[in-house]
């Protein structure tokens, strides 16, 4: 995310937002900017990236990008830094971390509105939604805490604190626990989210600056950054295992229901490569190279193709069973993050 300073760093295309699509068939038929959102929201054919910017030149927006044309379409405000993303189970929400506004929006991704802006602790840069869609928990990685918020109200709750610095937060598929990864203090923190408190915090590797969680609710994997590595958790225990080396500065995790071996699979963001890692043999695989820095990365629902967003201003499609890229696409700013919301229902 921003604040770890590693540099300084549908269908139809339209030229600005608001534009009137004519649609040809039989007669023809107008179809409006706003229509056209929501279908695509409906369809989840869309990633949302990021754009954070620079501490001296602030990105302030955030881009969708069309995944069948691989086209950016439009660009929506919400604030100063957004640095972290997180959609609802519904697709119908889109959550944003403004950094330099110490809030989160929340759009609604029929139409780019911004239906709130919640206040959150001092520079929030991280978000995670509840398997539920009621409860969203924020990282606030200059105050130590996390702020949950829930969305039926869109109102934050009391602050949670947990570790130095923390700047990951995933939420366990049966929603009962949250793992905030605490950058400076080589330690992941446990939440219960029963009694929203905080519990003894799990030794990991170095700067801890990404979280993810199995698909089975029973493995956590935190991306240390610098120690090269990931750790995994088995939840059950509460216990790290031994770290799985990746290669540099892993940046970002995400979890595919099966990779190259069939297997669950973890694909880490790493330098300029993506690395598979075997969820059942806990096992690295050959590194897939992007050839950007890589900050950021998002599996399509199909899990044919991971999206990286480079810290270079673009996002890089890779086809994952070829290993291969494609061109990459431009999308401005210094990419932060990057999500596929489900489709919206």
């Amino acid at each position: 995310m921003g604040q770890r300073g590693k540099l300084s760093l549908v269908v139809r295309v339209v030229t600005t937002l608001g534009v009137i699509i004519l649609v040809t068939g039989c007669g023809n038929t107008t179809l409006t900017s706003t229509a056209r959102l929501a279908r695509s929201a409906s369809q989840g054919t869309e990633a949302y990236v990021a754009n954070f910017g620079y501490d001296d030149q602030p990105g302030t927006t955030i881009t969708a990008l069309d995944l069948a044309s691989r086209r950016v379409t439009r660009s929506a405000a919400t604030g100063s830094l957004p640095s972290a993303l997180a959609a609802t189970p519904s697709g119908r929400l889109l959550l944003v971390t403004d950094q330099g506004d110490d809030n989160v929006a929340v759009l609604d991704t029929a139409t780019d509105a911004v239906l709130a802006h919640i206040p959150t602790g001092v520079e929030p840069d991280a978000v995670a939604v509840a398997p539920d869609g009621l409860l969203a928990l924020v990282a606030n990685v200059d105050d130590d805490t996390v702020t949950p918020v829930d969305l039926t109200t869109l109102r934050a709750l009391p602050p949670i604190s947990v570790g130095a610095r923390p700047d990951a937060v995933a939420i366990a598929p049966d929603g009962t626990t949250a793992l905030v990864a605490d950058l400076e203090g080589d330690a992941v923190t446990p939440v219960d989210l029963a009694t929203m408190t905080a519990g003894p915090p799990i030794a990991v590797g170095q700067e801890p600056d990404a979280v993810a969680i199995a698909p089975d609710g029973t493995t956590a994997l935190v991306a240390d950054f610098g120690s090269d590595s990931v750790t995994p958790i088995d939840l059950d225990t509460m216990r790290a295992g031994p770290p799985v080396g990746v290669g540099t500065g892993p940046t970002a995790l995400a979890v595919a229901a099966t990779g190259p071996g069939g297997a669950p699979t973890a694909w880490v963001a790493s330098g300029t490569a993506l690395v598979p890692l075997d969820l059942t043999s806990l096992t690295a695989g050959p590194p897939v190279d992007v050839g950007h820095l890589a900050e950021a990365v998002a599996i399509a629902s199909d899990g044919t193709t991971a999206w990286v967003a480079d810290q270079d201003a673009t996002v890089t499609p890779v086809d994952l069973a070829t290993g291969t890229d494609g061109p990459p696409i431009d999308v401005g700013g210094r990419p932060s993050a990057i999500v596929i919301p489900p489709p919206r229902h």
